[in-house]
């Protein structure tokens, strides 16, 4: 073989393998952009649905907030009422005990659109408290005419002590789903990109 030919040859050859290696790099820098780039991309959904989770959330807490006050607010009247009835009785005041009942009667009448309403609202975690207060305001079905027979107004205190007790387990979930800590650990589970 003479030196031109293995010249050529070699630069043949050397020419082959640098097409090769610069297909090759450019095959390699390809996958490495296109990984990149679905990366990017995937970094960016998810940033988006993050987003949007966060502001759908922002969105939920006033309405819920509304209506958890809505309730507490009529539950607070009831109470109040249910401490006048109790003064009625230690006063052995048959007059005003009838008004103060028919009173209570029709605040707790404006209940039903409220647990409506709350469990329009939601979550399903706050549906048991608000079921437990709505069955105490309505448990409060005694007769005018029984204002005599209580011992001491002990089933109304009884009563009373049993509206408190619901009304706080309700204050307690509603401050639950409402508090910026359940916020944040919400918002990380609903940071898990979508599947």
């Amino acid at each position: 073989m003479d030196a031109g030919l293995a010249g050529l040859l070699g630069g043949v050859i050397g020419a082959a393998v640098g097409a090769i290696g610069a297909t090759a790099s450019a095959y390699i820098t390809g996958r490495k952009a296109e990984q990149q780039t679905r990366i990017q991309t995937q970094a960016q959904l998810a940033q988006a649905h993050w987003q949007l989770r966060l502001e759908y959330l922002n969105q939920r807490h006033e309405p819920r907030a509304q209506a958890y006050t809505a309730v507490l607010t009529l539950a607070a009247e009831v109470q109040q009422l249910l401490e006048r009835a109790l003064g009625c009785m230690e006063a052995n005041d048959s007059a005003q005990y009838p008004a103060v009942v028919q009173q209570i009667e029709e605040k707790l009448k404006a209940f039903a659109p409220l647990y409506a309403r709350v469990r329009v609202e939601g979550p399903e975690s706050m549906l048991s408290p608000t079921r437990v207060i709505e069955a105490y305001l309505h448990d409060f079905l005694w007769p005018i005419e029984t204002f005599f027979e209580f011992d001491q107004g002990e089933g109304l205190e009884d009563y009373r002590n049993s509206v408190t007790t619901a009304v706080y387990e309700f204050e307690k979930a509603a401050r639950n789903i409402l508090n910026d800590d359940l916020l944040t650990s919400r918002l990380a589970a609903a940071f898990e990109p979508p599947q």
